[in-house]
């Protein structure tokens, strides 16, 4: 099956200027799948670092000392109205060169943080930053008697926090939480800035070589476009499997 689609694609080249290298060249096909699997996995571990600073960034908004509170605000606001390509920048050329993170290794000199990581850190502390909000406001959406009933049978704030307002937060807030992870996704493709060898880079290196840019630049989207289908689809999944019972009747 695989091999009449490259001969068909070949034949296709051959007889039209459309040159969609990628499906009948076994080398660049190869090649672009991996750039294609680096995008998943930037996404993936963005994914789970947003949140991981969504949440810890939801309980220090909850603090009672207002320096931490007013410190996830300022964090919250910078990372909200700038734009993650300067953000990206700003890591991997200004951070990254004024600390010099690098150290020595048998073949000389090597990053301490890899661009891979870099991109992973930059879009994790981004759209953590958006998770936080979409967090307060599925805590704002809990209703005060859900804590105070908590109060009464004997959980301090803390423990309502964890076991019983968050769980709740989250579940009303997966439709919102879906969306962040679509721009997580699509945002991958900043790692193109930085060399990361991910799909949209790994495009470029094709078309530079055939110069058969709309023919990429169509496979780029449409990869996209099914990448974003399958986690989509995994959200809906979620979002199904952790339904609150009764919302939105």
């Amino acid at each position: 099956m695989m091999a009449l689609i490259a001969d068909w694609f070949k034949a296709l080249h051959e007889q039209t200027s459309w040159n969609f290298s990628v499906f009948y060249n076994a080398w660049e096909a190869r090649k672009y799948f991996t750039g294609l699997t680096i995008a998943a996995e930037l996404a993936v571990w963005s994914l789970i670092g947003s949140m991981l600073i969504g949440f810890i960034c939801i309980f220090l908004k909850q603090s009672s000392l207002r320096p931490l509170r007013w410190l996830v605000t300022a964090y919250v606001e910078f990372f909200r109205n700038t734009p993650g390509l300067a953000q990206l920048y700003f890591l991997f050329f200004g951070i990254g060169s004024y600390f010099h993170l690098s150290t020595y290794g048998p073949n000389g000199e090597l990053p301490l943080v890899s661009p891979f990581q870099f991109v992973v850190i930059a879009l994790s502390l981004q759209y953590g930053a958006f998770v936080t909000e979409i967090l307060r406001a599925g805590i704002e959406a809990v209703p005060r008697s859900t804590l105070e009933a908590a109060e009464s049978l004997g959980y301090d704030r803390t423990k309502a926090m964890i076991h019983i307002v968050l769980p709740l937060a989250f579940r009303t807030s997966l439709p919102a939480l879906g969306n962040n992870m679509a721009q997580i996704v699509k945002s991958t493709a900043l790692a193109y800035a930085i060399a990361v060898p991910e799909a949209l880079y790994v495009a470029h290196e094709i078309w530079t070589e055939h110069f058969n840019v709309v023919e990429m630049m169509n496979v780029v989207l449409l990869s996209y476009l099914g990448l974003m289908g399958v986690f989509t689809l995994l959200v809906k999944l979620l979002e199904h499997w952790l339904k609150v019972p009764g919302l939105g009747r």
